[in-house]
């Protein structure tokens, strides 16, 4: 029973310790709210005839701190989750082998980088890409013009506009990670990675195709990036061996 008590003290102090980091984060991010949001819009600069500085309409008097709770929310669970994955690796550690230990630690730097690399590829080039793509389809012939459509962005739909693609693209970017992780291992073991390699090739393009807005830039700049991921991954895999 005493090696039962001493898991169950440790799993309760690491909770205790998540929920009194996720306050702390929570009181920190609602804090900083005002720059959290203007990390959020400054991708996607909507501008107005007048002046340069971003511009939101909102319909309910208490919309906008409604933006700011889910924002604040929004934020503390993301960090807190990435938290969460080193907790469970730490508790982890005593019951696994040394080889168990350094392919899960590796797996857990695998899903680190590329959630930053989705992040940083949603902000940059998904998000502004596809904003402009739908807001194209306001701009009409002026020979052929049959109606005039003009654009107000709502501050609480735009975030969850950002939202989703968020998790869209986290999501499918994990996804990816693990196709990528159990095709090496499984090219590996027959050393057929150049015929693999093929089917990466395939499963980039489709994927790129999926997950970014219909135009053809978006779909290469995705591809190409998944395609440089893995041959860095393949070529440090050949300089560890």
């Amino acid at each position: 029973m005493f090696p039962c008590y001493k898991y169950y003290l440790e799993i309760k102090n690491r909770i205790l310790l998540l929920l009194f980091s996720w306050v702390c984060l929570l009181a920190i991010c609602y804090y900083f709210k005002e720059p959290l949001l203007f990390v959020f819009i400054d991708s996607n600069k909507y501008y107005n005839n007048l002046d340069d500085i971003p511009y939101f309409i909102f319909t309910n008097v208490d919309e906008i701190f409604y933006v700011y709770l889910h924002l604040t929310f929004f934020v503390t669970n993301q960090i807190t989750g990435l938290m969460l994955l080193y907790h469970s690796l730490m508790f982890l550690t005593l019951g696994l082998y040394y080889s168990e230990y350094v392919q899960l630690k590796l797996i857990l730097k695998f899903f680190i980088i590329t959630w930053f690399c989705s992040v940083v590829l949603l902000k940059k080039f998904v998000v502004p890409f596809s904003w402009s793509f739908f807001l194209s389809f306001q701009e009409t012939s002026n020979h052929l013009k049959p109606a005039s459509f003009f654009f107000e962005a709502r501050i609480l739909e735009y975030f969850n506009y950002f939202t989703n693609f968020y998790y869209i693209c986290v999501i499918n970017c994990q996804l990816l990670t693990l196709s990528i992780l159990f095709l090496n291992s499984v090219s590996d073991r027959v050393g057929t990675i150049k015929t693999f390699r093929k089917l990466f090739y395939l499963i980039f393009i489709v994927f790129s195709t999926i997950t970014t807005p219909p135009d053809v830039f978006s779909q290469i700049i995705m591809s190409f990036s998944l395609i440089v991921i893995y041959e860095l991954l393949i070529f440090s895999k050949y300089v560890k061996n």
